[in-house]
């Protein structure tokens, strides 16, 4: 939008994006977004996303997890997919919880994989760049009950984002010390991007209510995705690495401290620095979680 480019300022700029028919209006059961000609997309707060008990696992989609054993078991948790690998959820008949898409990117290059998601997920959660986007090249997956948004703290919907001076001030978030990133504490307010969509989920997951969460796959490589790909999709893992990806955990690393949560990064090979998330073998936590499950029955 000219306006945004040319008065709003740099805090302004994000707004670009959207149209200026482009609507986000609250409802009696949440909210609802508006694009006139294209349609309207009802959906809940994320405050109300159902939680499963304490203990929930994040799926990502690097190579490791290709190489774990008994991945069936996996899916005996609350899982959290995003992106891709919903693949996993497909091959092995499955359904899941929560399917998170925060990158709207993912869906100009494999709508496919997002109808797909859709289908096998309780809970679609997008923030409104996802959303339109999806209102644009995939409308018919967007017409079951299934749909929850959440804002983009980085880039505000119609909306100036906060300064650095009122990010390092705002309660309602932790804000890195040297680096423009920031961890969500409050995911009614909005949910904080930086690098991967695994981090809007350990954001969202922890924010309702979850107090142990094991991530699979997170080997942070530009590497081939642990399922198959007509035509790969580009990785800018590496690019986003330092400036955004690794003071994106050391702010939960900070925030495990603080609240006695744990977060378990069931990738050995991952790039992320173990005295930063501690790692275990993912057939080891596969064989943990198994365990438990079965001790409780």
């Amino acid at each position: 939008m000219l306006w945004h480019r040319s008065c709003g300022g740099r805090l302004r700029w994000h707004n670009r994006a959207f149209t200026a028919g482009q609507r986000w209006e609250p409802t009696d059961r949440g909210s609802r977004l508006v694009w006139p000609g294209r349609g309207i997309l009802d959906a809940r707060s994320v405050d109300s996303l159902p939680r499963q008990g304490d203990t929930a696992c994040i799926l990502a989609s690097g190579p490791s997890v290709g190489r774990m054993h008994g991945l069936e078991r996996l899916f005996d948790q609350p899982v959290a997919c995003v992106n891709g690998s919903v693949c996993l959820a497909r091959d092995l008949g499955r359904r899941v919880p929560y399917f998170i898409v925060s990158d709207h990117r993912f869906i100009l290059e494999k709508p496919d994989l997002f109808r797909l998601g859709t289908s096998l997920a309780d809970a679609v959660v997008l923030t409104p760049m996802t959303a339109f986007t999806a209102m644009l090249l995939t409308p018919e997956a967007l017409a079951a009950d299934i749909f929850f948004i959440h804002e983009d703290l980085r880039r505000p919907f119609k909306r100036p984002r906060q300064s650095r001076t009122e990010l390092l001030g705002d309660p309602h978030v932790i804000a890195h010390p040297s680096h423009d990133v920031c961890f969500s504490l409050d995911p009614r307010r909005g949910i904080w991007p930086s690098g991967t969509v695994v981090y809007d989920a350990i954001q969202l997951l922890f924010g309702i209510g979850y107090r142990e969460l094991y991530m699979f796959g997170v080997d942070l490589s530009d590497g081939p995705r642990f399922y198959r790909e007509g035509v790969a999709s580009p990785s800018e893992l590496s690019a986003d690495y330092a400036p955004a990806i690794l003071p994106a955990f050391e702010l939960v690393r900070d925030y495990l401290r603080r609240t006695g949560r744990t977060l378990v990064n069931a990738s050995l090979e991952s790039r992320l620095p173990e005295e930063v998330i501690p790692k275990a073998d993912g057939d080891a936590v596969l064989d943990l979680l198994a365990g438990r499950r079965g001790s409780q029955a």
